[in-house]
């Protein structure tokens, strides 16, 4: 699979959970269950893995180059 399908289909089941009411629903009360420490935590954790999922994407796309 190319990376480009793995990110096509992750992004439309991204969409089809945003669209459901219990994952609506679970969003919205999401910041009410959780101490500071634990949204602290979250928060880091987040960008952790964003940056992580840009390198990855970058060490991926770097290799595919043909020049």
């Amino acid at each position: 699979m190319s990376a480009v399908t793995i990110a096509k289909t992750v992004l439309v089941v991204a969409i089809a959970a945003s669209r459901n009411p219990a994952v609506r629903a679970a969003i919205k009360a999401a910041p009410n269950l959780l101490s500071d420490g634990q949204k602290a935590k979250a928060v880091e954790t987040t960008r952790r893995a964003a940056y992580n999922a840009g390198v990855l994407a970058a060490r991926l796309m770097s290799r595919n180059r043909t020049s």
